[in-house]
Formats: C-alpha cells, structure tokens, sequence
C-alpha cells in the first residue's frame, strides 16, 4: 500500500460481466401463479449453504454422462436421486448447469436439456430460463427477475440515465422455506480483457498506461458467490426493479443503486468493510479525498492496495505531460483500519480501484470509487516517498516487527519548523533498530536531523527535529537478529509549517470550566452529560488539545453501546441488524464486543423463530377457518390447538373448551391466529407454560396429527420446535 502499492497489479479477479440474452421462449412465465409470496429473506448464506457439505453432490453432478442431459426425466432422475431437501436439488441442478457449460455436450433432442443449453451458449436462450425450467420440471419453485445489473458496460459512477438501461434478469429460487438469489450467468461466465478505453492509470514510476478499448472475449468459469448470494449484498451489484423480489426489508431504487460505490464480489468475503461515505462519486475539497476501510475478521492477515487512473474521456483538460506520476495516494494505518488520501495530482476525474492482497501475493479488486476533482492547491506534491505495504502509521505488521504501544497511533503529524517531536515504543522482539528521514526532492542528508536508542525499560525512542517546511518521512525500520532480516515497522508523515505556531490568547474562567467539565465527562458513561459537555465546548470554539477527540470518541462508544442495548430491548430484526453493522465497523468493536456477540445471539434466536414459524405463516386464512369449522374436532386436533393458544399467552377463561377455542379462531386481523404467531416472541416464555404445552402435545406425533388435520399438524411441529429449542434440544422438525 502508501505510495506505491499500486505497483502490483490485480490477478485472479473476477472478469467483466455479462448481460443475459432476452431470446427465451415467450410462453414461458417468468413469474408464475401460485408461488409462495416473495418476502425478505432471514438466513445467511454462510448459515444456510456449507460447500463442504454438498461435495458428493457437486462431484455426481460434474461427472453425469452427457446423455442424461437429453431428456429433463432422465437428467433429474439421476441428479435427484437420494436427495431429500430442495436446497440438494437446487445444487445438484446449478452444478450440472455449471459443469456442461465448461464441457458441453453434443446437442440432445428438441426441448431436451442438453439443446437448451446449446442455445444458451449460442445465445439464442438464457441461463436463467434454462436454471428456471430445470428447477420447475423438479417441482421447486423458480422464477426469473428482471432488473438492473452492474455488468462489462457500467463504469463507476455512471448517471441514472445510463444505470436504468443496464438490463439484466437472474433468478430466484424457493428452498428452505424462502426466496434465494441465483445468477447462473455471472456464475458461469465473464468477459476476459473488457475495457471502455477512458482511463490511464497514473500511478506508475514508469510509462503513463492508457487503457486500449475492447470488448473483450467471453470465458467460462465457476464463481461460487452467485449461488444463494444474500440479498443486502447482492441488490448492490444488481437490482430487481419490483422492490418485493430484492428480497430485503429496505429496497433499493435506482438512485440508491446508481449513488453506492462499485464494490466486487470479493469485497464481501467478510474481511474489510467501507467506513467512510459509501458512494459511487466523491467530491474533492482542494484536491483531496479520504476513503476508509476496517478490517472486521480478526483472523484476515491481508493487505490492501490500490491502483488510480485518470479518466481522459470525461476531464476537462489532459494530464499535464511533465506530470510525476507516483505518490499520490497516502494509505494510512490505524490499527485495524486503513485510509486512503487520494491527492489528485491536477483538475480532472479519476477512478481509485481498491485492491485486496492474499498471502500468495494475489491481488484482486474490492470496489471502486469516481474521484471529482475541480480544484487543487496549486499542483499536489507528491508524497516523499514510497512506503509499500507497511503504509503511514503503526499496525499489527508493526507488532510482527517487535514494536508495540507506539505513542503517536495516526500516521500523519502536524508540526511547526525546529520543533523536537519524540516517537516511542515497547520493543518486544530481540532486534535492532534503523531509522531515517527523507523530504520529497531533498538533496541535502537529514541524517543529523533523527536518532533513535533503546533504553533499559526496553522502550524504543525516536527523536525527529523537522529542519524546516514541507513534508517528510520518518521510516522506521527493524532487524531481527536471529533471521537478519530488515522489517520496514513504521513510517510516519510529518507536515512541517512554520507558521503554525501562533500565540494563542489564554482561556477565561468560563472555557476552563467547559474544558474541564468535558474531560470529566469523558471519563464517566453518562451519554446525556457528555453530549452536554461536548456541546458547550464546541460553542466555545475551543482549541483541540486531544481532549475534544478524546471526547467525541468516548462520545461514539457510548452512542453505539445506547444502539446495541435499545436494540436488544426492543427485539426488532431491522433496529438489530442495523446497530450490529454499525458498532462492527466502528473503531470501537473490540470494547463492544460482549453487547455486540449478546445481540447477535438475539438476531440469531429471533431468525430461528421466523423459521420455526413459516409453515404456520404459509398457511392461508381458508385453512384456520376449516379448524374453526369442527363442531367436535379429534381429540389431538383439540389439544394441539389448546396448546398453541396456551403458547400464544391467550388467558385461560378464553379457551376453556372448544367452543370458547372456536371463538378465539375466528378472530381477523392483529387477534388473527396466524399474525399472533408471526409476532410470538419467547422473551415472556415461561418453564411452567412449557410443561404445559409439551405435556397436551407429546402423546400426538406429527402424522398422527396430520391424519386428522394438515393444518393442525403444522401447528404441533411449531410448538415442537419451541418447546425443543427452550429445552436445549437442537431438534428442529
């Protein structure tokens, strides 16, 4: 990264996508009657899909002989065979799609799979229709979306006007219970060596590289993020334009989908989230732009890097030829966060790519930002020198090199000409230390103006005396003595003004007070009085002498631990989700570890009550009215449904025989049997309530249930469900 991580260019990246074909026979419904109503999804595809799982699977599928694909009988009779849930269905038909896609077959008998699939890859049919009629023929419900998708065409940016016209249909798929995304052609194929021609990447010590224009060559592939994407993900790279099949609680709309940043499929791996403003076109204040990322798996050992271009197509003037090409992008470290200051080197657009780094020294695009620069201060310098992957300021690489406990945690310093700045550490690791400082386009050696000794605390001192303005590196760097090998630990970028040191008048009684105050709010929880204190010293106008950072940090870790706790109380799956998001890609994760695990195992217990319930919330009305229609219904039709009331906290006077259970059936709207039980929460459950429950329904099986009443057997395995998940027996039904 710093300066100069964009030496290393992406590989093993996903290619440009494509835009399925729109030739599919028009009597096939794309939507058909009947099918389950499209609701938000609540699983996660990490809890819903486990690859290893599905391996023998995938291996049948990958080596069925071709002539099974001539006819739909056959191919999913030996697809299906010994499969026992239609998310094994589902695979099975997306892997054999996927595989003969790579190694296609001769081509079968009219309207028989293997001919469909030549189409496909003639264009003349879609992946989508073949993957829908496929999972029809196998009586799992499949539809084919239409919307708006991010493929080869888009760039980063791009209006509204051009967003709406990037067509592009997918499907959704009903298993387990709810709606699943699935793209068979961006899982299945790609353009290789697409390019618009617009840009030319700037950061290079070498040659400018200007983009040529092509189209590019259509590759197969088998891109595994396309199957079961979840839904808050996917509608970022591609929308359905009737919000219900997005499949989450807030839709998107074209603007929404037009303004977000461009991220890759890879971004969403689970290692590094965006922290700053998550926007396709950011505008430059006088030239610069910062954009923020944390990384959120604790185990990632990555890195992250960038490449930046210009756009010759849409800048105004072209990049000055006796430009310097290099420097212009500072990356910063701040423990588990890195930040990108973008310096746009003169007026113009620019696209900053975001790159991901693996241990193999692979690197692949995250997401892309549009960078609006319309004025600059002068020209932007360059930044003094390169620092690779280390980047400006200590991290956890810092801590692999032996140091730690470093006293300045941000990578950039301010500071006036002739003023000593010290730097230190805790050495923690057998070493020696090498430090250095350098100025953009110095001549003369710095040498005298930095030194460095370890003390008998075993704590490293750095002493830096800034000679005069501009801007400088301090690098730091380490040796261990058993490997010999040297560690760039550390780089800080110090800013030198001599005119920063201006007197500045002495604070009256009143400011004291206020500052004072607002450091002994810090120290304290209470977030009103913080608020208070934080607002008096900002009407002030007072100088930031840490403590007002100090503060607006406690200030957010009081605010994020409020969300976690009100979202808790309240038990909503929107509000919970949201304040789990925010206080993960905080600053502040680690402290609010404990609320934020408590919550997530609330988000988690209320999810599995939304699945326990679905069989009821299947049912319609007609149905409930058919139970509430016996005159004397079968004894375990009685209990069953005594139970459920029982479950549901109906007082007793209410359903104290059948009749007064007929009555309480015939309730509509929010006394409806069916919304009470999407509205059931556990939190009021009580043991005696439970041994009540079990005691009326253990003496009924499902079936034996079932033979008397469909309806009043669904019932009897929600109340299992609850009734094994209050026990502790992981047995759902």
């Amino acid at each position: 990264m710093g300066c100069g991580g964009s030496a290393v260019k992406p590989r093993g990246e996903d290619g440009g996508l494509l835009t399925e074909t729109d030739t599919d026979p028009p009597d096939f419904p794309y939507i058909p009657n009947g099918y389950p109503p499209p609701k938000p999804s609540y699983s996660k595809k990490k809890n819903l899909f486990k690859e290893r799982e599905f391996r023998k699977i995938d291996h049948k599928a990958y080596t069925a002989p071709d002539e099974v694909g001539n006819s739909f009988d056959e191919l999913l009779k030996y697809l299906l065979e010994g499969l026992t849930t239609d998310l094994q269905r589902v695979r099975a038909i997306f892997c054999w799609i996927g595989c003969k896609n790579q190694n296609p077959p001769p081509n079968g008998p009219p309207d028989s799979p293997n001919f469909i699939l030549l189409q496909v890859r003639r264009n003349s049919m879609s992946f989508c229709y073949l993957f829908a009629r496929l999972c029809r023929e196998a009586n799992i419900p499949c539809v084919i979306i239409v919307g708006v998708a991010k493929a080869a065409g888009y760039e980063v940016g791009d209006s509204q006007d051009v967003v709406a016209t990037q067509h592009n249909r997918w499907n959704g798929v009903y298993v387990d219970g709810e709606w699943r995304l699935v793209f068979p052609l961006w899982a299945f194929s790609a353009i290789s060596g697409h390019s618009t021609g617009k840009y030319t990447l700037v950061e290079r010590a070498a040659a400018r590289e200007k983009e040529i224009q092509s189209s590019g060559v259509n590759v197969t592939q088998f891109n595994e993020y396309y199957f079961l994407p979840d839904p808050d993900e996917f509608v970022t790279l591609a929308m359905a334009i009737d919000p219900k099949w997005q499949f989450i609680h807030d839709t998107y709309d074209i603007k929404k989908f037009s303004d977000i940043a461009h991220v890759r499929p890879k971004y969403f791996n689970g290692d590094v989230k965006i922290l700053t403003d998550n926007k396709a076109c950011l505008h430059s204040k006088k030239g610069e732009i910062s954009i923020g990322f944390k990384a959120i798996n604790p185990k990632w050992c990555g890195v992250l890097s960038y490449l930046l271009f210009f756009n010759d197509h849409e800048s105004v003037n072209p990049l000055p030829k006796d430009l310097q090409l290099e420097r212009y992008i500072m990356m910063e470290r701040r423990s588990s966060m890195w930040v990108f200051h973008a310096r746009c080197p003169c007026v113009g657009v620019y696209k900053l790519s975001v790159t991901c780094g693996t241990d193999d020294g692979s690197f692949f695009r995250i997401c892309n930002f549009k960078l609006i620069c319309n004025e600059v201060k002068e020209r932007n310098q360059p930044l003094p020198c390169q620092v690779g992957t280390a980047g400006w300021g200590p991290s956890k690489d810092t801590s692999k090199a032996g140091l730690s406990s470093p006293s300045q945690n941000k990578g950039t310093i301010h500071t006036s000409g002739g003023r000593n700045i010290t730097f230190s550490f805790s050495v923690i690791k057998d070493i020696s230390v090498r430090t250095e400082l350098l100025q953009n386009g110095a001549l003369e050696n710095l040498r005298s103006s930095v030194s460095h000794d370890i003390d008998v605390n075993s704590k490293l001192n750095v002493a830096v005396k800034v000679p005069g303005a501009g801007e400088y590196a301090l690098r730091i760097h380490t040796t261990d003595v058993k490997t010999t090998e040297e560690t760039n630990a550390c780089n800080y970028l110090i800013s030198s003004d001599q005119d920063s040191q201006k007197k500045k008048k002495a604070e009256n009684k009143l400011e004291k007070q206020a500052r004072e105050a607002m450091k002994k709010a810090t120290e304290g929880i209470d977030y009103v009085i913080l608020t208070t204190a934080i607002d008096a010293f900002t009407q002030l106008d007072l100088e930031d002498k840490g403590d007002l950072t100090a503060a607006v940090n406690r200030h957010m870790l009081l605010q994020l631990r409020r969300d976690l706790r009100d979202a808790v109380l309240r038990r909503n799956v929107g509000v919970l989700e949201a304040a789990i998001e925010k206080a993960k890609t905080s600053e502040h994760e680690e402290l609010l570890r404990p609320k934020i695990e408590e919550a997530e195992e609330l988000l988690a217990h209320l999810a599995k009550l939304h699945k326990f319930a679905h069989g009821v919330l299947q049912l319609k009305q007609q149905t409930v009215s058919e139970l509430h229609r016996y005159k004397i219904p079968p004894v375990p039709v009685h209990e069953v449904m005594l139970a459920t009331y029982i479950m549901l906290g109906e007082p007793r006077e209410n359903i104290k025989n059948w009749k007064s259970v007929q009555g309480v059936l015939g309730l509509l709207g929010k006394r409806g049997l069916i919304n009470r039980v999407r509205e059931f929460d556990t939190v009021h459950l009580m043991e005696d309530i439970i041994d009540e429950v079990e005691g009326l329904i253990k003496d009924f099986n499902e079936e034996m249930v079932c033979l008397r009443s469909p309806a009043a057997a669904t019932f009897h395995t929600w109340l299992t469900n609850i009734v094994n998940d209050y026990r502790g027996n992981d047995k759902p039904q």
